[in-house]
């Protein structure tokens, strides 16, 4: 049981740790050539969410089927709402806005050098308050996490 709830935890961190710096990847005040790379290097780090979020819900799962817990457990039920939002926030806003602002970046009559317009800039922040939101909610999650009642 120890071995299943050492992998839930460190797969839980790898599903959402690129959430937390995502922010340093999204500033306003960078160049079109700055951006392009920033969305190229989070597009690369999507793969953690897929991969360490996948196995933190077969872990999380297979620790409640082997334990005294339930689905119903206030905590349990909170951290999947809080799971399915943070999911619904990065898979279901940022990722389709990501791509609009790619493709927005695409325009030939930008320069690689050219400093972002600020309609650029808004797009930038728009998809930052939806990275902080999902911030604070994973903050939560691993709240919840810790202060749960222990398995038996």
């Amino acid at each position: 049981m120890n071995w299943l709830v050492l992998l839930h935890v460190l797969s839980a961190i790898i599903g959402i740790g690129p959430t937390y710096f995502s922010h340093v990847l999204y500033r306003r005040r960078q160049s079109v050539a700055e951006l392009k790379q920033s969305i190229r290097l989070n597009k690369m780090l999507d793969f953690f969410p897929v991969a360490g979020g996948s196995v933190a819900i077969v872990t999380g799962i297979a620790l409640v089927a082997l334990s005294k817990l339930h689905f119903l457990d206030l905590w349990i039920a909170g951290s999947l709402v809080i799971y399915i939002l943070i999911q619904y926030i990065i898979v279901a806003q940022v990722i389709p806005e990501r791509t609009r602002l790619r493709e927005a970046l695409e325009d030939p009559a930008l320069s690689d050098r050219d400093m972002l317009s600020a309609e650029l800039q808004q797009q930038v922040a728009s998809i930052n308050k939806r990275l902080y939101a999902a911030t604070l909610l994973g903050i939560l999650l691993f709240a919840a996490m810790v202060v749960k009642p222990q398995l038996p």
